[in-house]
């Protein structure tokens, strides 16, 4: 792909970034001017644009080429890890990244738009620098190397390519791909230890890149390859770099010239370990500059930069000055000089030619060795130009075969010394090698497509199942498969439903609020959350809520807290004195009473389980729903502990006051109904169908002298039902025979006669004077009949 097509057109968005034009391109990247249409700021935006491995989309998207996909993808990790790199840095002598994004399809940095020239474009015009040139260099860079080793980050490419001389005189270093992992470097800028397997890499790594770009300012060179230098000590040769104080003159760059060459020792621990302790080996620079050096030392290179930029412009607007023939007579000269001049080629030289081969080997690039070739294709110096021609083009092919390290830059090295040696010496090598890296590739491709069929169809097996067993079996195989980040998804999906089942079926094993709650609270959008919010509801005790502690535990209702006027006045109809004097009481919390009186069913269970010691008769009536009788006062609280036991709650029988709080459900007369005539409609009593001397004639009832199954009649406005009639019920309450002094808070009458217990309710074989709510009377402990029975209560928390 061409620069055209790969580079995005002007007027373009990339977020709000509207691109102008193209800075600079390279092989894997590309740098555009750009506007912030926000704020109207120009900046440089830089995207990662591996050329020969992408396509642009109409839609200005990149597309990695299916061959390159994994390649594309790792050099834009490493591209972002640049950016994130920078972006943390903050110094003026380090190039900025406002941001780091992705866009496109791939990634950009958003940086300042600086104005000026790389280092290394500045010298390849020609020159060297003075020493106070050198360091007004060098103290920036210092500074900025102590910055970035001070946050822990080590550079490895310090080079003139990487640092730019912005248009007021500052040096900016740039490009960190190499910052946060091992590099090679660059040749001749590179320390030996980032070529050795065990070389730690450090502050000192930077001071050796910085010593050899210092080196070529001075020197006019580049320093020779410390891969180079390290051979040459195994085999006991002199060192291939040239020492400065041979090169230059030792008066005029005294104050450098040591600091260069311990920059440049070979041995990482010869060289000082940190910019603080080098920076003193600078002559007149010790510690940190002042305000007046870093005033004065832009403006040095400032000068500088104008200086060779003036250079650059004349070169390019001067014709250059043509090759004179040998046999062109000059003025001035005899016929004998013209034909000692055609005869001897050197002296036919002229001062250009001269020139310009001095350049051309001070440049020692292709370009300049051919442009002389060009403009003086008679020249002397032809013969050695070609030589040199040729050393490079075995030199760019080495560099090719050391680069060709995978499909990418192989390709990219090799296609880079084709073009530019086309019908080098090492042509037809190169097209071998491209054909190798073409013929790789497409089996790369084919290996990628065929794990590709098979990731999908596992992916598939795996999401047709949509079980976490699955699932995991697809991510062992396949763990940087196409649908990875799908099947964690998924598989955390899966893993919360089962989370959601298990924590469910735990509540619903416990079956208590607490759980339920636990549950709705862990998972509120919850499969099952509609069903623990209602088993809450179900589980939730207020007043008229009923309930069972366990599938044969009595049923209970809530009876709310509330005050009543227990027992009779003394002058009322049928009024006995253990009825008197009628009192207020007050229940203040509410409680749980049982909804029936308890039957026989849930006797023998007690009995079944080792909790009561008497099994009852039952009178030939029938046991199963029929309320327990020829039960004692010893036996009722024996069957309430053993249910207390047993649910882990607080059941008992209940004080004198609660039952009758319960029994008259807010009736304050002394009929349950409040007509005497309608008591058989909740009671099954002595009636008038008995012919019991003691008979309630008011009504009949539709049981013969017996009891009847709990339940069969209406139940009162607690819902509670014959709490009059069909048996008598104990109380906690020892015999009194009235209620002075009776507690008045609802609890028990703990003083009296505790051998017998208080009995309340009446039966089916008791008349008008006992069924009604106040009556009173009591039974020794240990009696057991077959009109006495009970029903029990128990605390609750709402």
């Amino acid at each position: 792909m061409n620069l055209d097509s790969a580079a995005l057109p002007p007027g373009a968005l990339v977020d709000t970034l509207r691109i102008d034009r193209v800075l600079g391109a390279g092989a894997f990247g590309i740098t555009y001017l750009v506007t912030d249409t926000v704020v109207g700021t120009p900046f440089a935006l830089k995207e990662y644009l591996p050329r020969d491995r992408v396509r642009r989309l109409p839609d200005g998207r990149l597309q990695a080429l299916d061959a390159a996909e994994a390649e594309f993808a790792a050099g834009l990790e490493h591209f972002l890890a640049e950016g994130r790199t920078v972006a943390r840095l903050s110094h003026r002598n380090i190039v900025k990244v406002y941001r780091c994004f992705e866009a496109n399809g791939t990634a950009y940095m958003l940086m300042p738009w600086y104005q000026g020239e790389a280092l290394h474009k500045l010298l390849e015009r020609g020159g060297t620098f003075s020493q106070e040139e050198a360091l007004a260099l060098a103290g920036p860079l210092l500074d900025a190397l102590e910055y970035l080793h001070r946050q822990g980050v080590v550079h490895q490419d310090i080079k003139p390519a990487n640092i730019y001389i912005t248009e007021d005189g500052h040096p900016v270093l740039l490009d960190f791909g190499a910052a946060g992992q091992r590099r090679l470097g660059s040749e001749g800028y590179a320390a030996i230890e980032q070529s050795e397997p065990a070389g730690e890499t450090g502050p000192w790594t930077d001071i050796y890149g910085l010593a050899a770009t210092l080196y070529r300012c001075v020197g006019g060179r580049i320093p020779a390859a410390a891969s180079r230098r390290q051979a040459a000590r195994a085999e006991r040769q002199d060192d291939p770099l040239e020492p400065l104080h041979r090169l230059l003159p030792r008066k005029e760059y005294a104050r450098i010239i040591p600091a260069i060459e311990a920059g440049l020792a070979l041995d990482p621990e010869a060289r000082p370990r940190s910019i603080s302790a080098w920076r003193p080996v600078f002559t007149g620079a010790p510690g940190q500059r002042t305000e007046d050096e870093r005033e004065w030392l832009p403006m040095i290179l400032l000068g500088l930069l104008v200086v060779l930029l003036g250079g650059a412009v004349v070169y390019l607007l001067v014709d250059r000055e043509p090759a004179v023939p040998a046999e062109t007579a000059q003025p001035g000269l005899t016929p004998g000089q013209a034909s000692r001049s055609a005869s001897d080629p050197a002296s036919n030289i002229q001062p250009a030619e001269n020139a310009r081969w001095q350049a051309a080997l001070d440049a020692d690039t292709v370009y300049a060795y051919r442009l002389f070739m060009t403009d003086f294709p008679a020249s002397i110096h032809n013969d050695q130009a070609r030589l040199h021609l040729q050393r490079l083009d075995d030199e760019a092919w080495q560099a090719a075969q050391a680069a060709n390290t995978g499909p990418a830059a192989g390709r990219a090295a090799i296609e880079a010394y084709l073009a530019q040696f086309p019908g080098g010496a090492h042509e037809a090598d190169a097209k071998i090698a491209l054909e190798a890296i073409r013929l790789a590739e497409e089996d790369a491709a084919r290996a990628r497509r065929e794990q590709k069929r098979q990731d999908e169809e596992a992916w598939k097996a795996a999401a047709a199942q949509r079980t976490s067993a699955a699932v995991d079996a697809y991510l062992a195989a396949w763990p940087d498969g196409l649908h990875a980040d799908e099947a964690r998804t998924l598989r955390q999906e899966l893993a919360a439903r089962d989370n959601d089942r298990r924590a469910f079926d735990a509540a619903r094993k416990l079956n208590t609020v607490a759980a339920y709650q636990s549950y709705v609270d862990a998972f509120p959008r919850g499969a099952s959350v509609a069903a623990a919010l209602e088993a809450i509801d179900e589980l939730t005790l207020r007043p008229g809520k009923t309930f069972r502690d366990c599938p044969q535990c009595p049923t209970v209702v809530v009876v709310p807290a509330g005050s009543f006027w227990q027992g009779s006045e003394e002058s009322a109809p049928g009024t006995l004195k253990n009825e008197t004097p009628r009192r207020m009481v007050t229940i203040a919390e509410p409680f749980a009473a049982g909804v029936f009186e308890i039957t026989f069913e849930q006797w023998d269970l007690c009995v079944a389980e080792g909790g009561c010691s008497n099994r009852p008769a039952d009178n030939g009536w029938g046991r199963g729903s029929r309320p327990a009788i020829m039960v004692s006062w010893n036996d009722a609280t024996e069957y309430a502990d053993w249910l207390g036991k047993k649910t882990g709650q607080s059941y008992s029988l209940p004080s004198e006051s609660q039952w009758e709080y319960l029994a008259r459900a807010g009736e304050e007369g002394d009929w349950l109904g409040g007509d005497p005539a309608q008591l058989c409609a909740f009671a099954n009593i002595a009636g008038s169908e008995s012919g019991l001397r003691w008979q309630h004639g008011e009504c009949a009832d539709p049981a013969p002298l017996a009891t009847l199954p709990v339940g069969s009649l209406q139940p009162n406005d607690f819902g509670l039902y014959d709490v009059i009639g069909n048996v008598a019920e104990w109380t906690l309450d020892c015999m009194n025979l009235s209620y002075l002094d009776a507690p008045a808070d609802g609890s028990a009458w703990g003083r009296g006669i505790c051998s017998s217990r208080m009995t309340r309710g009446g039966s089916w074989f008791t008349g008008t004077r006992d069924i009604r709510l106040p009556a009173r009377f009591n039974l020794k402990n240990g009696d057991r009949n077959d009109f006495t029975g009970f029903r029990v209560v128990r605390k609750v928390d709402l």
